[in-house]
């Protein structure tokens, strides 16, 4: 499919979108959490696809670790310009206080709490979780995903839940001190 994809076949090219790309739609939108600009970079992902498979060159990785990288390195541009310039998107606030729905409310909080939590640990760990469990990626996957062997990610995985743990039940300590009966447990 690959080297039909590079002779800009177009069945190909859209057997590969429709296969990957709510995958990757996913693997960023729980990274930016903002669904216009997940679609944005999903759409940006494919075309820098589309501009480079005739570069593409089969090591042994599918092609959706290409594609994780596309979106990886896309999101790393825009966060870092998102950092410099911070943002407060009113249509969604607008939205919440019109419409509030308390199950969307303490999601929107676990989440908020868990990438906080995430934020806490070794930023490498964190990428091993994600990849994991936000992005259903298999140990594999996310192997070549990272550039790394199988046993170093389990291994990663193993620590980065240990720490996790730890940072949640600081949380969740912190949370009762204060009052709160938020908890992840």
């Amino acid at each position: 499919m690959i080297r039909r994809a590079q002779q800009s076949d177009p069945q190909a090219l859209s057997a590969i979108y429709e296969r990957y790309a709510p995958d990757i739609y996913r693997y960023i939108y729980f990274r930016v959490n903002d669904h216009e600009l997940a679609r944005d970079l999903q759409s940006d992902v494919f075309v820098r696809m589309l501009e480079g498979i005739d570069r593409y060159e089969d090591r042994g990785w599918s092609i959706s670790s290409w594609l994780y990288r596309i979106a990886h390195d896309r999101m790393v541009d825009v966060l870092r310009r998102r950092e410099r310039m911070p943002m407060i998107s009113l249509d969604m606030w607008v939205e919440q206080i019109e419409d509030p729905r308390e199950n969307d409310i303490d999601v929107s909080a676990q989440r908020a709490g868990l990438e906080r939590a995430l934020s806490q640990i070794n930023p490498i760990q964190a990428q091993v979780l994600r990849l994991r469990y936000i992005y259903d990626l298999s140990i594999a996957e996310t192997a070549r995903q990272m550039g790394r062997s199988e046993g170093s990610i389990k291994s990663l995985q193993y620590r980065a839940q240990q720490s996790l743990g730890r940072v949640l039940e600081q949380m969740d300590r912190e949370a009762a001190q204060r009052g709160e009966g938020f908890s992840f447990a």
